[in-house]
């Protein structure tokens, strides 16, 4: 079965670490080609911004990346379902930081499971119809 694509997206973050190589804070190094396509933000605004500024760029900020901050954990895997509002659209984040240098945030658009539709079925759901079937 194959699902669309369009709206997933990833951010790639490389830790910041102190002289004693203790973590600092991560700074974004990239976002995938679809970023902007997906959540409409320059992808030049946000990289190289540290994620500790990121949590609190209130015009940049349409991911939450508040909550996020909280799983963001060097040497760790995350996964969990979140809504963005904004974009009336859910994800599976998936966070990957095995190597403890960089950690990938991978958002993969389950939209379409959660309404309860068949893969590349009904693309063009009107904005209302999506919204009304999430919450």
């Amino acid at each position: 079965m194959e699902y669309p694509t369009k709206n997933d997206f990833y951010l790639k973050f490389k830790a910041i670490t102190s002289s004693s190589n203790k973590f600092l804070d991560y700074i974004l190094i990239e976002v995938s080609n679809n970023f902007f396509g997906a959540v409409n933000i320059k992808p030049e605004l946000v990289i190289g911004m540290k994620f500790s500024n990121l949590v609190f760029d209130k015009d940049n900020n349409l991911l939450d990346f508040h909550e996020l901050q909280y799983h963001m954990i060097p040497n760790s895997r995350r996964k969990f379902e979140k809504y963005v509002k904004e974009l009336g659209r859910w994800y599976l984040v998936n966070i990957f930081g095995d190597n403890g240098t960089e950690l990938i945030l991978f958002y993969s658009d389950i939209t379409k499971l959660k309404n309860g539709q068949t893969p590349l079925q009904n693309d063009e759901m009107k904005e209302e119809e999506m919204i009304a079937k999430s919450v």
